[in-house]
């Protein structure tokens, strides 16, 4: 008998947190109570037996708390997209649990009220479930062993939308308070921001993008605020998405002006979607919400030797006596190419070096680990060697540099076929004064 008292308590320790469902508002609370609203997810409120009336308030889910030996002392709030119609999401909550549990956080999943609500802006009511929702788990940070000031979000689409309203606008309160959680701040500290919809004036009623974000009179949604306790965020859009990824460009560059780190990665033929959550992760890595960073391997250690390299050949750029514009300072151009042990790809990636155009180094840090890289995936690699230092006879800094490059590309495509490869997949790349020269190129 007291083995399974033993056993029992156990358990209940263990399962005291588990999926537990928190509302958010106290009974007869919430603001701008709507009746044709519910709160739940989609695979629940699609249930033959789901009843309405008994999902009426926004709730808190909470999950399994992490590992202890795992533990960061953090708390990730999970938001689903569904166009403030639904919470749709289903799948990436599940993923998203799954992933920031084993990376040691604590996770909640915020699901809010839709559809949308009648007479109010489409976001109104889910803004005020965000804010107080914030608040409920900051309050709950010491019993569940998080640091209040380290709480995070991610989200998707609609639910990206909400999440830049809690990043950017805390300080703008959605609803009146009503009791003494509403004493606790609502900033979030970071987010991971998927595609966030409505976020440009020619969408901001809750419509695709109908002119894609551009245009000389659009502009970010002044919904926004951008206040004292704006967060970091990594942004993460889809270059093809009808609910434009000019409004992560823009949430961006505001950021960058208010000196907030900020990432941005638009994934150029992909439409709408969470795309690259291990950026996403990494950013946070490095911002150290996930702990003490370990210390920084040099590039060059971590790359430091060819073994994923079968074949190495160097080429001249320019027939004898036919280099343009030949200056009597300058280096001798060249290209290397670098075949990979096991080739994976057709494509063909350029690399070379910055250095202000007064040098480059096709062995350099800038340049080698990406090669060795790229060779370890199965890519063919060409590393350049353009003319350096700066041209002294009244041509542009960049002017010999971009006719190497010129003549690369086109010596390359040349070779392609030989080569077994497409001259049509063709890539540059590089840094600093190399990544001008690769804007030119």
């Amino acid at each position: 008998m007291r083995k399974m008292t033993c056993l029992l308590a156990l358990f209940i320790s263990i399962s005291l947190f588990a999926n537990e469902r928190v509302n958010i508002w106290p009974k007869d609370k919430m603001p701008h109570r709507q009746d044709h609203q519910i709160a739940a997810m989609t695979d629940e409120a699609g249930q033959k037996d789901f009843k309405a009336d008994k999902n009426r308030v926004a709730y808190l889910e909470w999950y399994d708390a992490p590992a202890k030996e795992v533990r960061n002392g953090g708390c990730m709030i999970l938001i689903s997209g569904g166009g403030y119609e639904s919470c749709c999401d289903v799948e990436l909550i599940k993923l998203w649990n799954k992933t920031f549990t084993q990376l040691g956080f604590q996770c909640v999943n915020f699901v809010y009220r839709t559809p949308r609500p009648v007479g109010l802006p489409v976001y109104q009511t889910a803004w005020e479930d965000g804010q107080r929702a914030v608040r409920k788990v900051r309050s709950e940070a010491k019993k569940r062993g998080f640091d209040p000031e380290r709480i995070g979000a991610i989200s998707m689409s609609a639910g990206s939308h909400l999440a830049l309203l809690l990043a950017t606008s805390s300080q703008t309160s959605a609803y009146d308070k009503i009791d003494p959680i509403d004493e606790l701040p609502c900033h979030i500290n970071w987010a991971i921001v998927n595609a966030p919809a409505y976020g440009t004036t020619d969408a901001e009623t809750g419509i695709a993008a109908s002119r894609q974000g551009y245009g000389t009179d659009v502009k970010l949604s002044s919904v926004f605020k951008f206040d004292e306790r704006t967060c970091p965020m990594s942004l993460h859009h889809g270059g093809t998405d009808i609910y434009a990824p000019q409004t992560s460009t823009l949430v961006y560059r505001q950021l960058r002006r208010m000196n907030i780190p900020a990432e941005l990665h638009l994934y150029a033929d992909k439409g709408h979607g969470a795309f690259g959550l291990e950026r996403g992760i990494e950013f946070m890595r490095q911002m150290g919400y996930m702990g003490k960073l370990e210390e920084e391997v040099d590039l060059m250690e971590r790359y430091a030797d060819d073994n994923d390299r079968i074949d190495y050949s160097k080429m001249d750029i320019w027939p004898e006596g036919k280099t343009p514009d030949i200056q009597p300072n300058q280096c001798t151009p060249y290209l290397e190419w670098h075949a990979p042990k096991n080739l994976k790809t057709k494509a063909i990636q350029i690399i070379y070096s910055g250095g202000s155009y007064e040098g480059n180094d096709p062995d350099g840090f800038e340049v080698a680990p990406a090669r060795r890289f790229l060779n370890e995936k199965g890519m063919t690699v060409v590393t350049l060697k353009y003319r350096t230092p700066r041209p002294i006879t009244g041509l542009a800094k960049h002017t010999t540099a971009w006719q190497d490059l010129q003549r690369t590309i086109k010596i390359v495509r040349s070779e392609a076929a030989k080569r077994g490869l497409d001259p049509e997949r063709i890539g540059i790349m590089g840094s600093s004064a190399g990544g001008h020269l690769t804007l030119m190129g």
